[in-house]
């Protein structure tokens, strides 16, 4: 009797009106997709009919389209196979070979029967087909194992066997893609340690090296294929550090460290990091290396260590600046190291910033150094660097000026500040273009192009022995001078007007001054330069809320200076002179930092004279430092 599946099937085939004779058809050829599930079966096939150790039984593979890919088992039987037309190659679907347990098993997507009479096809009643499907790990069919027999023959048990096969061929095909799986996330594991900037190397829990990707070493100066499966501490030698942390199994914050390779040693930026299962059994470590440069860059990118300003920034149109202007384009061309000559206050850091951004070298760091500011004990460590206890993570090395200006520009602000020993070890830096940190043996080449400044007469120091005569020579390759504020003319209304309109715009209001005010600033001499303009005109803003400045909103040493505009048009020769000698009372004062008794000598009189002159033109010592900044 029937079941209802087998009977919905036979019910399929007649209303579609489907011969029970007609020939059974197929393909020419195995596509690719059925020689892959052939190759794939193949083993499992031949463990099943080994299994078997008796004759009467088929093994037959079908497809998902129910195309018999394979059949393989007893002669004979095989022999009665072909008479029912059932051979490699032929389709048994239903609508070709109607109601048969290969199709039927598929369709359903569970083991099936069909023995004799129950097969719609007239070719297929002399068989007996026990059938299992097996599936894709998305659950979709792949095709079918079955145990072709005799319809006399049907073994009860021929079933269990082929569900049996269906089941270890589709862990099979699961163990295969999860293979496949793995080999692709492998494959994209190392295709992603190979673009990987930093070195990486995995060391196993033996210390061996699992894996280097090419950027580690090449840093280390070795092979990949020379050290892979080879002992880390043995083939590649690293720091103590390194293999102090190793063999504690503890993490390594980035240090830098000094690894020997071939050809010497190397200095890297260095991190080990234990690796773990789930279950905290050590797998290994990691190891990551990095060049000492990219963590300048770093450095670079957290303290700004950039020139923010260009020739657009510069105000002046005076011959004297356009001098300057002309001078410093020409240098920013040029590659040697340079000398700024200018008083106080005159813009030289913004000048070299400006030569810098137009120069070869705009891309690297602007790194600047006043050297008058640093602790002397400190100067040679912020200059050179320091190197690092290689046994100590407590003491790190650092880098130093010249080493973070690689590729760059190192702006010595002050340079006749150096002690004689640093200027010596400056001068071979220069000249050998390379240099040791303290306390290192190790040599650093550099690249570094020198803007230096100095706050007083070079030339003066070197006579008196307190400059190397040499180092000058070099620093001054290239010299740019830039005249002080009281030389430069109109340019001062231009800086007025340029200083008035960014203090402007950062309170949030428009400012203008006076026309009293503003002659007070022409005739004021500016000790301080454009930086002292800056910070007088910043002054008066903060303290005013007007929108036009007058006389009393300058400081009163500005303020008295000024002529007024509206006097005659010619003074007398006395005044003259009262105006004269009062400037130069006022010059000499702040050129000697309101000391009286050097004011005195400056002037070639004695302190009591000049006191008698301060009080005949109404002068105080505050008048020597209102609006000076030195």
């Amino acid at each position: 009797m029937m079941t209802p599946l087998l009977r919905h099937a036979w019910q399929r085939c007649l209303a579609r009106g489907q011969a029970v004779d007609q020939p059974l058809t197929g393909q020419a050829a195995l596509d690719a997709h059925q020689q892959h599930l052939l190759a794939l079966a193949r083993s499992s096939i031949e463990d099943l009919y080994q299994l078997i150790e008796r004759p009467g039984f088929v093994v037959l593979l079908a497809d998902a389209s129910a195309c018999v890919v394979e059949l393989a088992g007893d002669p004979g039987l095989l022999e009665l196979a072909l008479q029912c037309g059932v051979r490699p190659l032929v389709q048994l679907e239903e609508s070709v070979a109607g109601t048969n347990a290969v199709d039927l098993a598929l369709r359903e997507a569970q083991p099936l029967w069909t023995v004799g009479d129950e097969h719609y096809h007239l070719s297929l009643r002399p068989l007996a087909l026990a059938a299992a499907p097996f599936f894709r790990a998305e659950g979709d069919p792949m095709g079918v194992i079955a145990l072709l027999m005799a319809a006399p023959d049907a073994h009860p048990y021929a079933l269990g066997m082929a569900i049996a096969a269906a089941q270890a061929l589709q862990n099979q095909l699961r163990a295969e893609q999860l293979l496949a799986e793995a080999n692709d996330q492998l494959a994209e594991l190392y295709a992603a340690l190979e673009a990987m900037s930093e070195g990486v190397i995995f060391v196993g829990p033996n210390e061996e090296i699992r894996r280097i990707n090419s950027h580690a070493a090449g840093l280390l100066g070795v092979s990949v294929r020379s050290v892979a499966g080879r002992p880390f501490v043995t083939v590649l030698n690293p720091p103590p550090l390194v293999y102090q942390a190793l063999q504690e199994g503890s993490e390594l914050v980035e240090q830098e460290v000094l690894w020997p390779v071939r050809k010497g040693v190397n200095g890297l930026v260095c991190a080990l990091r234990p690796v773990h299962d789930y279950g905290r059994r050590y797998l290994g470590a990691l190891v990551t290396l990095r060049p000492t440069q990219s963590l300048h860059r770093l450095v670079h990118r957290v303290v700004g260590a950039e020139a923010r300003f260009t020739f657009r920034d510069i105000i002046g149109q005076s011959p004297a600046m356009l001098a300057t202007l002309h001078q410093a384009h020409l240098a920013a061309n040029g590659s040697g190291s340079m000398l700024l000559r200018g008083e106080a206050g005159v813009g030289k850091e913004v000048l070299a910033q400006a030569i810098h951004n137009a120069s070869a070298r705009a891309d690297g760091p602007f790194v600047g150094l006043n050297c008058a500011a640093v602790p002397r004990p400190l100067l040679a460590g912020e200059l050179f660097g320091v190197e690092g206890d290689p046994l100590d993570a407590r003491h790190q090395g650092r880098p130093g000026k010249i080493e973070l200006a690689q590729a760059g520009v190192l702006y010595l602000e002050d340079v006749d500040a150096l002690p004689m020993e640093l200027q010596t070890g400056l001068l071979r830096a220069i000249e050998m273009r390379r240099m040791m940190r303290s306390g290192s043996v190790r040599v650093v080449p550099i690249d570094v192009r020198i803007i230096a400044t100095a706050g007083s007469d070079l030339e003066r120091h070197v006579y008196e022995g307190r400059f190397r005569a040499d180092l000058l020579a070099r620093l001054s390759t290239l010299e740019v001078v830039i005249p002080p504020l009281r030389e430069r003319g109109d340019d001062l209304l231009l800086l007025v007007t340029h200083l008035l309109g960014l203090l402007g715009e950062r309170l949030g209001r428009q400012v203008a001054l006076e026309p009293e005010a503003l002659h007070a600033l022409q005739v004021y001499p500016w000790p301080g330069n454009v930086r002292e303009l800056e910070l007088v005109l910043e002054r008066a803003l903060s303290s005013s809320e007007k929108s036009v400045l007058t006389l009393d909103d300058l400081p009163p040493g500005i303020a008295r200076g000024a002529m007024p505009l509206d006097g005659p048009p010619i003074a007398r020769l006395d005044e003259h002179n009262r105006f004269t000698e009062r400037d130069a009372i006022l010059r000499a004062g702040r050129q000697a930092s309101g000391h009286l008794g050097r004011t005195a000598a400056l002037l070639g009189i004695s302190r009591a004279t000049l006191w008698r002159k301060m009080t005949r033109y109404g002068l105080a010592r505050d008048d020597f430092w209102t609006g000076f900044v030195k």
